[in-house]
């Protein structure tokens, strides 16, 4: 039902996997390559998963100038999250920088999609 539902997905999933590659890229042309002939795992991986980390890369690097004077601070990444410590009244305003900065990162790399965002604010990151 998925590839039926995503004709794209299945047509690349099979052009991949009729290859014999030994190099993929992600949407910035950031390479990953192998020797010998990579898996078709990691092939149909890396495109998305490094994709996602780039993404990720370029909200951190805009995110420094645009949290200036919130009294935010960025504190971890894990995989494609950005969290931020900052002070509770100002909450509501660092989410929106960060939802808006996630999503300006990602139209960067993703032009024919639509980007959303989703931002928690809590106590704890448990309460994400």
């Amino acid at each position: 039902m998925f590839f039926q539902s995503y004709p794209g997905i299945a047509a690349w999933h099979r052009s991949t996997s009729s290859k014999t590659n030994v190099e993929v890229k992600t949407l910035s042309r950031r390479k990953r390559q192998w020797q010998p002939a990579a898996k078709i795992t990691e092939l149909l991986n890396t495109p998305v998963q490094g994709t996602a980390a780039d993404i990720t890369k370029k909200a951190l690097g805009l995110l420094t100038r645009r949290l200036a004077g919130t009294r935010a601070r960025i504190i971890g990444t894990v995989h494609d999250e950005i969290i931020l410590e900052v002070p509770e009244e100002m909450g509501n305003e660092a989410a929106g920088i960060l939802r808006e900065t996630m999503i300006e990162a990602g139209k960067a790399y993703l032009k024919r999609v639509p980007v959303e965002a989703e931002v928690t604010v809590g106590e704890t990151w448990a309460e994400k």
